[in-house]
């Protein structure tokens, strides 16, 4: 099992990980040594965001150990989501607008309405 993680893949994977956490480990310090002579905070958030750059890849490195031990975990993920199927059922039709309205501006605002509204269920 552990065989497969010293192929020369793998090898590459392991060393720039350790390359990866050497060189942004080195950036958060010197901006923690430069917050210090400085007094500046932001070199300090600076560094300690270099540090979970530093976290995050060790993350991912990880995971891609554990989709390489279980080949099942990346055919779970793989799987497509089914998509959710329309409403199929017949729906009440809508009334008919007033034609008798006393003011034809709201009149026509409804009939537009009442052709919207038979557009959406089509």
């Amino acid at each position: 099992m552990w065989k497969a993680f010293t192929t020369p893949v793998w090898l590459g994977r392991h060393a720039l990980l350790l390359v990866a956490l050497g060189v942004l480990g080195r950036i958060g310090w010197w901006q923690w040594t430069t917050a210090r002579s400085d007094g500046d905070w932001q070199n300090y958030g600076y560094a300690v965001q270099w540090w979970l750059f530093g976290a995050f890849a060790v993350f991912l490195w990880v995971k891609v150990v554990l989709d390489e031990l279980d080949p099942q975990r990346v055919a779970e993920r793989e799987q497509p989501t089914p998509l959710p199927q329309p409403d199929r059922r017949p729906r009440a039709a809508a009334p008919a607008a007033a034609e008798d309205d006393d003011d034809p501006e709201l009149a026509e605002y409804n009939r537009r309405l009442a052709q919207l509204a038979e557009q959406a269920r089509e």
